[in-house]
């Protein structure tokens, strides 16, 4: 299952056999051995990629794999020692803030727990949630799913990244009406923000200048602070160490959701239930959390 898993990560016998430090011959005689076991092609030999059977296997391939994995972790959490690793997924203007609180904690209250972090966007989160490529994912509220589980952990504003020069600057809040042909960065038609943009425009009877429309909160962020145009981004997306910029509360935006996502079906493992349980103390409103959140933001369930 690792030999399969490896071809379809590392898109070939030869590529997956270096990443898993064994030779080609190695990983072809697991493959082979399991397609004998289960009597067909897991990988086509013409491209070495995976045949629809291969990725049907692949799939269940790692949440077996997890679920081994799993065994030893649980033994040894019973012995007050947690072992074993955690993938989280996070989208980044979060992860920017977040890993620094996260992850030394969690090295000084569990030495040996491997903790790893990829990011990606709330949609490409969910598709590795899916194919068991991470095990937890800190994403904006999704869509209900019958897959997912989703928890909130706290809200954030939206705002107006601009130059402190631009003659908005000044401002101390502003509302969708008063953008009225305002140059602006957003989001391509079809990603949901993008919609909640133009449905509130509609209302309002304004139109946006569209300088540019691009994919990625950071990448959006980025491009403002380069000086390219102004954009509409979660407050979290600005560092507080920008000079020559400010940021405008955009009030009649509702905030975002940010929450953790996890598979409904998955038994959490000893170390996903670490995670989870210093996520919740990170998140506390009960007052006695000592974890700073960033400006712009408000945990689920507390008060301003």
């Amino acid at each position: 299952m690792k030999a399969l898993i490896g071809v379809e990560d590392y898109g070939g016998f030869s590529s997956a056999a270096s990443a898993m430090e064994t030779v080609q011959s190695n990983i072809s005689t697991h493959i082979s051995k399991l397609e004998s076991e289960l009597k067909v092609v897991l990988v086509d030999r013409r491209t070495g990629s995976l045949t629809l059977e291969g990725a049907a296997v692949a799939k269940r391939a790692r949440l077996i794999l997890k679920e081994i994995e799993a065994i030893q972790s649980d033994l040894y959490a019973l012995k007050h020692d947690i072992r074993g690793s955690v993938r989280m997924g996070m989208i980044g203007t979060t992860a920017r803030w977040l890993i620094p609180m996260l992850v030394p904690e969690l090295k000084k209250r569990h030495p040996n727990l491997h903790f790893a972090v990829s990011e990606g966007t709330t949609t490409s989160l969910e598709a590795r949630l899916h194919n068991g490529t991470v095990d937890l994912a800190l994403v904006n509220k999704p869509s209900y799913s019958e897959e997912f589980a989703f928890k909130s952990l706290f809200d954030e504003e939206y705002v107006l990244f601009i130059n402190s020069a631009h003659q908005l600057a000044s401002r101390k809040s502003i509302t969708m009406a008063e953008l009225d042909q305002v140059e602006l960065i957003v989001p391509p038609k079809g990603i949901p923000f993008r919609d909640l943009l133009d449905t509130l425009a509609k209302r309002s009877k304004i139109s946006f200048n569209v300088i540019a429309e691009v994919d990625g909160v950071r990448l959006i962020a980025s491009m403002a602070f380069d000086g390219y145009a102004p954009a509409i981004v979660p407050a979290t997306a600005v560092p507080h160490y920008m000079s020559d910029f400010t940021v405008v509360p955009v009030t009649d935006l509702p905030n975002r959701r940010i929450g953790i996502s996890r598979r409904k079906r998955a038994l959490e493992s000893a170390p996903m239930l670490s995670v989870l349980a210093l996520l919740d103390e990170i998140f506390s409103t009960d007052g006695t959390a000592n974890f700073p959140m960033p400006a712009g933001t408000r945990k689920v369930g507390e008060h301003r």
